[in-house]
């Protein structure tokens, strides 16, 4: 496996490749195999077909005005706050009238922040239309080792990565503002900025640290990826209330509370949350997984109230089924093999009403580092609905973190299909996912778990779709609807 840096400015290629000891120089002169990585500095190498390369579709969001409007589009589709107005019909960009407290600009490379640079005398709102609608070139940028609270770093990380993902990119120089109340808005992207010699430095050992790791990981396949997860439900009296989940559940344990409080009022806590013990093998995790409902259904003592899963059971208090992985390395290709290969089958089994979950929750690449080093992959919704979506699902995400590196579809890269997405247009999407579905069936490992995924591929077909109204304990066999001896 060989990692190439392909460059077509002089000027950037002299400040990041004295970083590298990777293979570099014009696309003509390699021979590329099936897993080497294709580091492309420059949109005129960005369209190569190669199977891994980064920043592959740079050139569909970067370039003229036209592509600069797909950028807004793009994240007004997924989401993503920016303050750019793109008028439907004439296309042409408004911005909002805003102030800002601070402009950063955020270097971002395969799902991590490089660094903060914080701009000279910040809200100058002139900066900001030259700088997006003229291109201007200035630099006036000073690097902060942190951002003024915790909370805005936070906060800022988070909607540059997500921008970065959002176009489909790996990396990039991401421009936000932060406004009152902290809340942050990107300005610009820019997948191959000119680079002065910090920038250069902080990409270019960026690219060398992703370039050892990726050969190191290929040349020891063998994962064996621990799966967790912490599926949420809500309850719902039989006059068709919601019943707090903090009446019966702590917010700690096997089975406890989410974090999202109601009414200001951090001790009201709606949403109730399932965390089972992990494992490596999909049918000990739905085992330990089973555990937790019978603690639950001991701990939650009115057996009126119904529990309820999916995407959007009572409206206004969406909920996930976040799948936790360790022992495997979060990047960008694995990130967008659990998008494509399980997020768009389990669109097809939603009911109508999870649309309205999206884009504030559920959004493509949704994840989160934990702090034992592993991290959750979050866009799922509540996968709680039935045993035989519980276990497919476990077994599909065992299966797709652990051969992703051979899986070659990407359809989420084109728009058109994000946006079907976010619509829930299961029509558009449903000859798509057979398509990824007959690619997983190839792989070898499919038959160590095809007793949990077959009947996935039933439901495919079937065109199924889940009840989220309906009380899952009936279907788990669990009190009191559990059979008596």
């Amino acid at each position: 496996m060989t990692t190439y840096f392909i460059h077509e400015n002089q000027k950037n290629i002299d400040a990041i490749t004295s970083e590298l000891s990777v293979s570099h120089g014009t696309q003509e002169k390699q021979n590329l195999k099936q897993l080497d990585i294709l580091i492309p500095w420059g949109t005129n190498h960005a369209n190569n077909q190669h199977f891994f390369t980064l920043n592959k579709k740079a050139n569909e969001v970067t370039g003229d005005k036209s592509k600069l409007i797909r950028q807004y589009e793009i994240f007004n589709l997924h989401g993503v706050s920016t303050p750019i107005i793109v008028e439907p019909f004439t296309k042409q960009l408004k911005l909002k009238k805003a102030s800002y407290n601070s402009i950063y600009q955020v270097p971002v490379f395969q799902l991590k922040i490089l660094s903060y640079f914080k701009k000279r005398n910040s809200n100058n709102s002139n900066w900001i239309n030259k700088e997006i609608f003229s291109g201007n070139k200035e630099f006036n940028f000073d690097e902060v080792r942190s951002l003024r609270t915790q909370r805005e770093e936070r906060r800022v990380r988070q909607l540059a990565i997500r921008a970065i993902y959002a176009l489909n990119l790996d990396f990039g120089l991401v421009t936000i503002g932060v406004g009152p109340g902290e809340k942050p808005w990107v300005i610009k992207v820019e997948p191959f900025p000119a680079l002065n010699r910090r920038l250069g430095t902080l990409f270019g050992k960026a690219i060398q640290s992703f370039s050892n790791r990726w050969e190191r990981e290929l040349r020891e396949w063998n994962p064996n990826a621990m799966l967790g997860a912490d599926p949420e439900f809500v309850l719902r009296n039989p006059d068709g209330s919601l019943e707090l989940a903090s009446k019966y559940l702590s917010k700690k344990g096997r089975v406890g509370c989410d974090d999202i409080w109601t009414n200001r009022d951090r001790t009201q806590l709606p949403i109730a949350e399932l965390r089972p013990e992990p494992s490596t093998q999909p049918r000990q995790l739905v085992i330990n997984l089973y555990k937790t409902m019978i603690l639950a259904s001991k701990k939650i003592s009115n057996r009126e109230v119904q529990w309820l899963a999916g995407a959007l059971p009572i409206d206004g208090f969406p909920i996930g089924g976040h799948i936790h992985f360790s022992r495997i390395w979060l990047n960008s290709f694995l990130l967008r093999a659990f998008d494509n290969y399980i997020t768009l089958m389990i669109t097809l089994f939603e009911d109508r009403t999870g649309i309205r979950r999206r884009p504030k929750y559920g959004f493509l690449g949704d994840f989160r580092e934990q702090f034992h080093g592993g991290f959750e992959y979050r866009t799922l919704p509540s996968w709680l609905v039935s045993p035989l979506l519980t276990k497919g699902i476990i077994a599909l995400a065992k299966l797709v973190a652990e051969n992703y590196i051979f899986l070659y579809q990407n359809p989420l890269q084109d728009s058109y299909l994000q946006e079907a997405y976010y619509k829930g247009d299961k029509e558009r999407l449903r000859p798509v996912v057979k398509k990824l579905w007959s690619e997983l069936k190839q792989l070898r490992e499919y038959d160590l778990y095809k007793e949990y995924l077959d009947p996935l591929e039933t439901l495919i077909n079937d065109s199924y779709h889940w009840n989220e109204q309906s009380d899952f304990r009936r279907i788990w066999k669990l009190p009191p609807y559990h059979r008596k001896k």
